[in-house]
């Protein structure tokens, strides 16, 4: 349905990654949740089925639902009708100016959120130390590693 955007760019890989994204974004005092098995709500109510991951957004209308793709990622699938899910937890950062851009920017603090705890974990498996991590203000996630001695 022309309601349904799927964001193909930041493909998920890490579930606990985006588990530890959810509980940043409850923290920051966004109402939302990370359910498994569930129907994300959009605008029709046939827009999707059930899905193995979705991001229920308590204080919105709509939620975003992560749909497994056929190498094992998930992919989000969200209703980008009326800004209701930017209005939750699109980035601060400056819009972009591709259609792929402006929908990771509608779900930013999500998928920020998501690639900076990927990055932390893929980087602690790796056998490093993260000494600090941010996301600047162009979006982009930024490690600090420990030198190794």
């Amino acid at each position: 349905m022309s309601h349904t955007s799927k964001c193909i760019g930041v493909p998920v890989r890490d579930i606990s990654a985006l588990r530890s994204a959810v509980a940043d974004l409850q923290a920051s005092g966004i109402s939302c949740a990370l359910v498994e098995n569930a129907k994300p709500r959009m605008y029709y109510t046939d827009q999707t089925g059930v899905m193995p991951y979705v991001v229920q957004l308590k204080n919105g209308r709509y939620d975003i639902g992560f749909e497994q793709q056929s190498d094992g990622s998930y992919v989000p699938v969200f209703d980008n009708w009326g800004g209701h899910v930017e209005g939750q937890v699109g980035a601060s950062c400056p819009m972009p100016h591709t259609e792929e851009g402006r929908l990771q920017h509608a779900i930013g603090k999500v998928m920020q959120g998501y690639s900076k705890h990927a990055a932390i974990n893929a980087a602690q498996s790796a056998g490093h130390t993260v000494e600090n991590c941010w996301v600047d203000d162009a979006g982009n996630v930024q490690l600090e590693i420990a030198a190794f001695a």
